[in-house]
């Protein structure tokens, strides 16, 4: 049992890591980028894949207007290289592409960030009447909404279109109030995309066709996986293995994290970013407004912007859906940006090899070395935990066949005690665990997601606690035997 409590603390530690916001590396760049050792960097990256079993990844460095270094790794699906033009889910970074997106309607004089919600959207309501009037365009995308998964019972609810979606917030209590609080949330951004809909009179992919993906050159940037002919396949990690699985796409969530695009496509997003101009260098947008999209709110302690977040003189955002995990930076002062696009995403993944690979990035930026670093052994030392844990489970049945045949029982009361938290105990884990991390940190109440990201811990742990709970009904059994 002691084993038992110390592995749920393990994972619940995990799954808390998990279900926030990935990490950012926010780059301080000084130097400019002809000075940094594009070689280097690319040896770095392709040691990084190769020892540590990444699938794939795509890369580009961007400088002013030029992109400076485009290249795959690895590859997209067995047999297929991974090159620039490799479409991989953007995850969280479709939020800077839904913010953009509003900033042009407002730039058209059709939307005020500053208006409530209800002004575009008279049906739009959350559990809290009086809440559900306060919040404004503004509010949903600094995620200052005052909303969040954790009071939102619909949170793994996914629909086919974005009013669908936006109409489970009636069920959402407010946990603050609008614009005193960041919570990320990203119900948040789906309104919004929503909010593009109903005011453009387009459908939100048509509307970001004409306005973001056309102007900027990007042709490889989709809104569905139908459109995607060279969308690359997910995965995720069993015992240090890539291991193929299947990312699905849901509708009612694009806004928030389902775009695709590529390493290419993303450096002309960036230099888009970075420069304030459309792909034939002309003016894309009013310079206050990309300014705004760039800038957190004053009024709190926060530094996410519109789709960015921001930390001295860099904006960044990162992006992670059940098989793929992405990264985004630009620094305005060295006028420099990165964009990384993984088709693994796995718990090993997000703390161990690609936080790695962006921090020899921001090591490269600012030129200081970058050290491959082999991250194999994690696989290892879990398989060796889960041989160990399941030889003990062994012995304890060989153990209680034996006590079976030649009960002895000196402390009868104590016996029963330890029979029955061994029973109840494992099942509370087991039901109630997903429902104490939603409770804490939102996200689904359900298995789903931790076996997605992490398969051998969440097997090993569910199948661990599976054994000691028909170990001990079997203890129990044989005590009403004997007790009668």
């Amino acid at each position: 049992m002691v084993k038992t409590i110390k592995r749920l603390a393990i994972l619940l530690a995990i799954l808390l890591i998990l279900s926030v916001l990935i990490p950012m590396v926010i780059v301080n760049a000084n130097q400019t980028l002809s000075q940094i050792n594009i070689k280097e960097i690319d040896q770095f990256l392709e040691q990084q894949v190769d020892a540590n079993r990444i699938p794939g990844m795509a890369i580009a460095i961007i400088q002013e207007d030029e992109i400076l270094f485009m290249k795959g790794y690895g590859e997209s699906s067995p047999g297929v290289p991974v090159t620039p033009q490799t479409q991989f889910y953007l995850g969280s970074i479709s939020k800077s592409f839904t913010a953009l997106a509003a900033m042009h309607l407002v730039e058209e004089g059709k939307l005020n960030l500053d208006m409530p919600v209800q002004h575009y959207l008279p049906w739009f309501k959350v559990a809290d009447e009086s809440a559900s009037s306060k919040i404004t365009v503004r509010h949903l995308l600094n995620h200052t909404s005052g909303l969040s998964s954790t009071k939102d019972p619909n949170v793994d609810v996914l629909t086919q279109t974005l009013k669908e979606q936006t109409e489970y917030m009636q069920y959402v209590q407010p946990v603050t109030e609008a614009g005193t609080q960041f919570e990320y949330y990203n119900q948040n951004y789906r309104i919004i995309g929503c909010l593009i809909e109903e005011i453009s009179g387009q459908t939100y992919d048509t509307y970001l066709a004409s306005h973001i993906f056309q102007p900027l050159n990007m042709p490889n940037t989709v809104t569905h996986p139908d459109q995607a002919i060279a969308l690359s396949q997910g995965y995720t990690r069993f015992l240090g293995q890539p291991m193929a699985m299947p990312q699905e796409y849901n509708p009612g969530a694009l806004p928030s994290g389902y775009i695709i695009s590529t390493a290419e496509d993303m450096a002309q997003y960036l230099i888009s970013h970075l420069n304030n101009i459309d792909a034939e260098g002309s003016l894309y947008l009013s310079p206050n407004l990309m300014a705004d999209l760039h800038t957190p709110p004053q009024s709190i302690d926060s530094t996410y912007a519109m789709g960015w977040m921001k930390k001295e003189e860099a904006i960044a955002h990162g992006g992670s859906l059940n098989r793929f995990q992405t990264f985004m930076m630009l620094n305005t002062e060295s006028k420099t940006g990165v964009i990384l696009l993984f088709n693994q995403n796995s718990m090993q993944n997000m703390l161990t090899v690609n936080n790695d690979i962006r921090q020899g990035i921001e090591n490269a930026f600012n030129g200081q070395p970058i050290q491959p670093r082999n991250f194999r052994w994690v696989g290892w030392m879990i398989f060796a935990l889960i041989v160990l844990d399941m030889a003990n489970h062994l012995r304890l049945y060989v153990k209680l066949s034996r006590w079976w045949k030649n009960p002895q029982i000196t402390r009868k009361l104590w016996l029963w005690l330890k029979t029955i938290v061994g029973i109840v105990l494992p099942l509370f884990i087991l039901l109630g665990l997903p429902q104490l991390i939603h409770q804490l940190d939102g996200g689904a109440p359900t298995w789903r997601e931790p076996f997605g990201l992490m398969p051998d811990l969440t097997l090993w742990l569910i199948f661990g606690l599976s054994l000691t709970v028909i170990r001990n009904l079997l203890k129990m059994l044989r005590l009403i035997q004997l007790n009668r």
